[in-house]
């Protein structure tokens, strides 16, 4: 719940910011050239960034899941060596 107020007050500040900023830009990046408001490159910078820390924590919960579940594996058939011989 804590996560959710944190991340509402952050969003409306960025939507406050980039409403205030609403004048023409140019964004250039290697051979692209684009115009447009400052409040859209704003809004997609931060897009893109929540979009890149999503990927990164999803990859790294899979991870951590995977291998607990390996552990789990391992915890349920028994030490190394033992094959009931």
């Amino acid at each position: 719940m804590p996560f959710l107020i944190i991340l509402s007050a952050v969003l409306l500040v960025v939507v406050v910011f980039a409403l205030q900023n609403s004048q023409a830009v140019t964004v250039r990046f290697l051979y692209w050239q684009v115009q447009s408001s400052l409040a859209i490159v704003i809004i997609a910078a931060t897009a893109a960034g929540v979009l890149i820390a999503g990927l990164f924590g999803s990859a790294s919960r899979l991870w951590r899941w995977k291998r607990g579940r390996a552990a789990k594996a391992e915890a349920r058939s028994g030490p190394p060596g033992r094959d009931g011989a």
